[in-house]
């Protein structure tokens, strides 16, 4: 029999419904599939748009781009999601490192001066950043001199450092050593003013003046002389008592003392008998001058020891002790112009002039300028204690306390007034920009050199913290100023419908291969029940 296309063989036969099922199937899901995505634009015949052109992802691509933003925007990247996420250790761990790793690499980099880094083409804005904060300074300063305030923290600290100066010891302010050298200082300067020419002048007039003056007072040593000096004299006087009655006893013993003597009483006597009148011729007869001085001459000899006893009794050195103090008293109480005459000129002009000369004299000697050097550093070391006592004390001797609260309101209005000068302002100034410009001069080298390894750890989580603090604030409205969903609806309508494609495609290229096989299947199984059905009947 010859061979007949249209008759099937019987496994043909029921091969045959099957296959041409999983064939349909297969291919309506392709040809489904691929209606997805194309034609690319529509179709017309006639001027009649085809049904189903463009495909379905070209027709509601507009939809489709409104779709994912809405789900991006409204459900995927939200602002609550975006700030739990911010919170998250590893964003926070990935944060820090991010922070550390800039933050040692500025650190570690080897800075020149801040003329050096800043850029070329912002150097003309640096210099007026640098003029400006140089203005600033000087602006601010001025002002702050200017202010109440100021003047307030002057005072005050003014009167604290003054206090502590006053509470200080002048051990501590002027050292022994220190005080040693202007006693040195001194010693120097008081011998050649001793010394000098003008000193001798001064000296003789100083006694002159004087001199002429206790005169011209009518003075006496009692109105000179201290009373204690008054009274060493008097007692030295009558100290010598015995010694003056034992000279007086020598003096008697003496032949030509001893012949005054007899002299002396026979004269008495020839002056006695000569007033006696009538009677004075009856008594020289029996009173003539040579018994008389026989008498007293042999009496003399006769009683030269009991005299030399009477001078040497007790009583006797009293009496003439009290004697010589009541002359004494009575001398040291007399004017001395009374003393020295009715023309005392030429005398006191000697006097002052002896006195003047031996006192410079006196005053040029070595000694003298030591001991008074000394007597000074004496005095005054036992004043300060030893340079225990305070500087307070010390000022308030020289000045008393007006003068301190004085000195006091002077150095604050000094000070003030320094510092409130045309020509402090203008040196202020000067120093400002130069110490600016040194400043900025230098090298700033490694930063890491200013900053320890724990400090630098502390600013990186410091600056870890206000960032995260910074995002978790600004998040939600950076989010909503971004617009994501429109940015998502944007950028799906701006891709090229090729590129779209192939983008679905690579997502869902395998689900496609399995909704084709499955097409195919289930285009088989219907294939096989139309086998089935029509066995059956």
């Amino acid at each position: 029999m010859p061979f007949n296309p249209f008759i099937l063989s019987p496994v043909m036969q029921i091969a045959a419904p099957p296959l041409l099922g999983a064939f349909i199937g297969y291919l309506t899901n392709k040809v489904a599939i691929k209606m997805l995505f194309r034609p690319l634009t529509a179709k017309r015949i006639l001027g009649v748009r085809i049904p189903m052109t463009p495909g379905v992802i070209p027709s509601k691509r507009a939809e489709l781009a409104v779709n994912i933003g809405e789900m991006v925007g409204s459900h995927l990247l939200t602002s609550d999601e975006i700030s739990k996420a911010l919170e998250k250790e590893s964003f926070q761990k990935t944060l820090y490192e991010l922070i550390e790793s800039r933050g040692e690499t500025l650190l570690q980099k080897d800075l020149g001066p801040v003329s050096e880094i800043i850029p070329e083409k912002y150097q003309s804005y640096y210099q007026v950043a640098v003029q400006a904060l140089a203005d600033q300074a000087q602006k601010a300063i001025h002002s702050f001199i200017a202010s109440d305030s100021f003047e307030g923290i002057l005072e005050s600290s003014i009167d604290e450092q003054f206090d502590r100066l006053l509470a200080t010891d002048l051990q501590t302010f002027i050292p022994g050593s220190d005080r040693e050298n202007a006693y040195a200082f001194l010693e120097k300067s008081l011998g050649r003013m001793l010394a000098s020419p003008a000193m001798e002048e001064w000296v003789e007039t100083f006694v002159q003046q004087k001199v002429y003056g206790t005169l011209q007072q009518e003075k006496s040593l009692q109105d000179i002389l201290p009373a204690s000096m008054q009274d060493l004299m008097v007692s030295s006087i009558e100290s010598q008592t015995p010694l003056l009655l034992e000279k007086l006893a020598g003096i008697i013993a003496e032949p030509e003392i001893r012949d005054r003597i007899v002299t002396g009483v026979r004269m008495g006597v020839d002056s006695f008998v000569a007033g006696m009148g009538p009677m004075a011729a009856l008594a020289s007869g029996f009173l003539t001058p040579e018994l008389v001085e026989a008498k007293v001459r042999e009496y003399l000899v006769e009683k030269e020891e009991d005299i030399v006893g009477w001078l040497q009794n007790e009583e006797v050195q009293s009496r003439v002790a009290g004697t010589l103090r009541e002359r004494a008293t009575d001398l040291l109480g007399t004017p001395l112009v009374k003393m020295l005459g009715e023309d005392p000129d030429e005398a006191v002009d000697g006097f002052c002039r002896n006195l003047s000369r031996q006192l410079a004299s006196l005053l040029k000697e070595p000694e003298t300028t030591s001991a008074m050097a000394s007597m000074i550093r004496d005095n005054v070391e036992t004043h300060i204690d030893g340079g225990k006592l305070p500087v307070s004390e010390v000022l308030f001797d020289l000045l008393g306390s007006d003068g301190v609260s004085r000195g006091r309101e002077w150095l604050k209005k000094e000070v003030f007034a320094i510092l409130s000068a045309e020509k402090t302002r203008k040196t202020l100034d000067s120093m400002l920009v130069s110490m600016l410009s040194t400043l900025l001069s230098h090298r700033v080298g490694k930063l890491s050199r200013l900053l320890p390894a724990g400090v630098r750890e502390g600013i990186y989580e410091s600056l870890r913290r206000m960032s995260s603090n910074m995002l978790a604030v600004e998040v939600p409205g950076l989010v909503a100023s971004l617009n994501i969903q429109k940015i998502v609806k944007d950028k799906v309508n701006s891709l090229d419908l090729m590129r779209l494609e192939r983008l679905l495609l690579s997502i869902m290229e395998e689900q496609f291969k399995y909704i084709n096989l499955f097409g195919a299947l289930l285009g088989f199984c219907i294939g096989c029940l139309n086998l089935l059905f029509l066995n059956a009947f």
